[in-house]
């Protein structure tokens, strides 16, 4: 019976300025909710450019160096327009 009280007491033990631990759990889940899609995405955005790296990495010389000219064009445009 005493061990009963002593599990529920310290499943309500304020962790936080009043935040009790349930509270903070729940509040964890809800926000994870909220932030997997944004994570997913922000990872398969990385991954999209990682694979093409790895396809450029595969071609021959003349490939990649028409390649190597696009991109830095692209990168010269997008710094003088922002």
């Amino acid at each position: 019976m005493e061990e009963e009280l002593l599990l529920h007491k310290r499943r309500e033990e304020k962790i936080w300025n009043g935040v009790t631990r349930a509270d903070f759990l729940e509040e964890l889940k809800k926000l994870s909710y909220l932030a997997a899609p944004m994570v997913a995405v922000t990872v398969s955005q990385y991954l999209m450019q990682f694979v093409s790296m790895m396809m450029v990495g595969h071609l021959g010389e003349l490939s990649l160096s028409s390649f190597k000219s696009l991109s830095a064009s692209v990168m010269f445009f997008l710094a003088v327009k922002f």
